[in-house]
């Protein structure tokens, strides 16, 4: 697990020409679809491609999936994601 802090303000931010959704473009680089939500202790089913943080080491921006519980309730708070489930954005 990696901890990261869920970012604020990139409601506005689009994907890579080509996809209609961070969840599109996380799914093709991931080579699979969405499934639970990848915040640690929630078993909701990730609906949203969200952006996110490390909290240590690189300050890198990364696509997660979450559900809407942990995508609008974790603003402004480090939580643990499953590794797996970071894909940065370059």
């Amino acid at each position: 697990m990696t901890k990261v802090k869920n970012l604020n303000g990139t409601s506005d931010r689009t994907p890579p020409k080509g996809y209609s959704s961070w969840r599109e473009w996380w799914e093709t680089k991931k080579g699979r679809k969405f499934d639970d939500c990848s915040c640690q202790g929630c078993a909701y089913r990730a609906k949203h491609g969200s952006h996110v943080q490390k909290v240590s080491g690189p300050r890198n921006w990364h696509i997660v999936p979450l559900c809407e519980t942990c995508n609008l309730g974790k603003k402004d708070r480090e939580f643990y994601v499953r590794d797996a489930d970071l894909e940065p954005i370059h």
